[in-house]
């Protein structure tokens, strides 16, 4: 009697990864002015307003399916969309060249700075790709159900305190440029 081996369980895909960036206009010809409408038309949320925010919305999912004395990972899905907010500033006609490079330099700050978040939400959608990689199959679909979602949640727990940290680290991007104190 031949007796075929279980087929081998389906390919975890690359997880999708959308990027938007929003631009909220601000006008003015001076650090006053611009800081006022930074402060007034930013990213807000219940914490409060930001200049610059990155904001990740990550899904993942997944089923379970018994076959053949084990269970089998199927129809996994990792998606990620990062929507960036950021201030954007034409200088009016007349405007100084010095605050015109001022300007130039805080605009690569803060986009430097949202894309660090940026880049941890990209790193927790690759780690729980890896994660399905690693673990397709279990002995029962419950276990393999719990496992992935223990160690899931450990994932974003861990994007979530290096966000944290990040922030604490540069004040939100202060001392990285994101500050103005012309």
């Amino acid at each position: 009697m031949f007796v075929m081996p279980p087929p081998p369980p389906p390919a975890i895909p690359a997880p999708v990864i959308r990027e938007d960036v929003r631009y909220y206009a601000i006008e003015g010809r001076g650090e006053p002015e611009l800081v006022a409408q930074m402060n007034a038309k930013g990213y807000r949320d219940q914490h409060g307003r930001y200049w610059g925010y990155t904001s990740p919305q990550l899904k993942w999912s997944f089923d379970t399916q018994p076959a053949e004395g084990h269970c089998n990972l199927v129809d996994p899905k990792v998606v990620l969309t990062i929507t960036t907010t950021l201030p954007a500033w034409t200088p009016p006609a007349g405007t100084s060249a010095a605050m015109t490079a001022k300007w130039h330099a805080f605009d690569r700050a803060i986009r430097h700075h949202e894309g660090e978040h940026a880049r941890i939400a990209r790193d927790e959608a690759r780690e729980l790709v890896a994660l399905m990689r690693r673990h397709r199959r279990d002995v029962t679909c419950g276990g393999l159900d719990a496992s992935l979602q223990a160690q899931g949640r450990v994932i974003m727990r861990r994007a979530e305190a290096a966000n944290a940290e990040l922030d604490r680290r540069t004040r939100h991007g202060a001392t990285e440029g994101v500050a103005m104190g012309w």
